[in-house]
């Protein structure tokens, strides 16, 4: 056994350490802007081509559904919207999951799901099946095959993160586009039925695609000072009920929730709405052609304008909401992520994705008013009002941030530096320095814990340079 313990190659097989020598932890990797990360981004964009655009497209099977079930529009519509709102609804568990297991392995899971239940769905008997194989099934695998792919984006992105983050969105609009004409195709030729089945086999590329979710740093190694929560008990109680005393968080959620309530109304009504204004179903396909064109090109374009540094992503977020959707669908992450900061990015953003399945009601709404006044525009109009409502609650987080007080508690990594005695930053003393209040921590820290503690004598100096400990920030007034 001693023999084999001196072969190099066993360190391949093992995580054992070598006796003799100490395990160091690999170099963190620092966001690349780049490199692989295109390639990353390419994934993400297939993944949201061939899920979103899916769900974007499911208009086009609504006319089928309704003749082969013969039930009330409102009914139908709730299929595809409980699909895609539990995309938003499942995000926090896919997210967890994802950090827990890897981008990789859950992307690729939810793929296989996708392709169970949409085969399934295409022998569905009754709506009631349909309800569970394409409503809950598709829902929950679309979650789990979209959400890592944002969050490998914002691993491989820092300064390019907007302008990649609009690439990858823009492929629910792509999505859109090139499936709205293949299944019309498909349902024209083979029957819904068996367009369901082709789509199942084309949903194979995302299992390839998924392969391609490298994590830039092992699970475990990362600069971000929210890692330090994952084994914190004061986790739950410091990111996930505080962020809901943030004001800013509050109204940016509430905002959002507003705005997204008629997003998925057009994708899946506006056909029948078209055939209700006396518009031929090749025409209304057309119109489903320029809206997701003009989408996935205006997303490509405010993604590489919100990176700019003299862009106010804020007014751009509450313009795009008044105007345009593009704008509002690519800077969710990213100012999800100004606003909270990388500590409570990953909740915050769980939390988001739930109040944006607010969408899934939509659809059913505006097919509850077509069922009473025989058309959509009642609720096309209240979608739009909604958007406006959006608009100037989103115009109160500029006030509210230079206003509101946070109460949320700062987790950051110290070190006792080894000359001055003092208590620094571990990552980044430079950026820990220009925080105002920080600086007076280590003033207070310095005062009070080293004048009333005592130091072991046989305690080196190397030993408090290289051992973290972790620190909260005390009440304002105690500083």
């Amino acid at each position: 056994m001693h023999f084999f313990s001196r072969i190099p190659f066993r360190r391949i097989h093992s995580d054992e350490p070598v006796p003799g020598q100490v395990r160091r932890p690999a170099p963190v990797k620092e966001p690349p802007d780049g490199g692989w990360g295109w390639v990353v981004v390419l994934s993400a964009f297939i993944f949201n081509v061939l899920v979103l655009g899916f769900h974007n497209s499911f208009g086009v099977y609504l006319i089928s559904l309704l003749e082969t079930y013969e039930e009330a529009d409102s009914t139908i519509a709730w299929v595809g919207s409980i699909s895609y709102g539990l995309i938003m609804m499942f995000g926090p568990l896919s997210g967890k999951l994802t950090v827990k297991y890897g981008a990789r392995e859950v992307s690729i899971i939810g793929s296989i799901i996708i392709i169970i239940s949409i085969v399934c769905s295409s022998f569905t008997p009754s709506l009631g099946v349909l309800f569970f194989t394409h409503g809950f099934l598709t829902g929950l695998g679309s979650s789990f095959a979209f959400t890592p792919g944002m969050i490998m984006v914002s691993q491989y992105f820092t300064t390019k993160r907007s302008f990649a983050t609009g690439i990858v969105m823009s492929g629910g609009a792509a999505g859109a586009l090139i499936q709205t004409r293949l299944h019309q195709f498909l349902i024209a030729a083979l029957g819904w039925r068996e367009s369901l089945r082709v789509f199942a086999a084309v949903m194979v590329l995302c299992i390839i695609a998924g392969f391609a979710y490298i994590p830039l740093n092992p699970r475990g190694h990362s600069r971000s000072v929210a890692d330090n929560l994952k084994t914190s008990p004061l986790r739950k109680y410091v990111v996930d009920l505080g962020l809901w005393k943030d004001r800013v968080f509050v109204i940016w959620v509430l905002a959002n929730g507003f705005a997204k309530f008629g997003f998925f109304i057009p994708f899946v009504h506006l056909l029948k709405h078209a055939t209700q204004l006396s518009i031929s179903a090749s025409k209304a396909g057309n119109i489903m052609l320029v809206l997701g064109l003009s989408s996935m090109i205006s997303r490509i374009v405010f993604g590489k304008i919100c990176d700019s540094e003299r862009i106010n992503r804020l007014y751009i977020n509450q313009g795009s909401v008044f105007l345009v959707d593009a704008g509002n669908y690519i800077l969710l992450p990213v100012l999800t992520f100004d606003l909270m900061g990388a500590e409570r990015m990953p909740v915050a953003w769980g939390f988001m994705l739930t109040v944006n399945s607010i969408s899934s009601f939509g659809p059913p709404f505006a097919g509850w008013m077509n069922d009473l006044t025989g058309t959509y525009n009642l609720g096309f109009v209240v979608a739009g009002v909604l958007d406006v409502v959006a608009t100037f609650i989103l115009a109160m987080i500029p006030f509210v941030k230079r206003s509101a007080v946070q109460s949320h508690k700062s987790i950051m990594n110290v070190t006792i530096c080894e000359s001055t005695r003092e208590i620094r930053q571990w990552d980044d003393i430079n950026n820990f320095a220009e925080n105002q209040r920080a600086a007076q921590y280590v003033k207070y820290v310095s005062k009070t814990t080293f004048q009333n503690s005592e130091l072991d004598e046989g305690t080196s100096d190397k030993e408090f340079e290289e051992e973290p400990v972790i620190l909260s920030l005390p009440p304002e007034e105690t500083i």
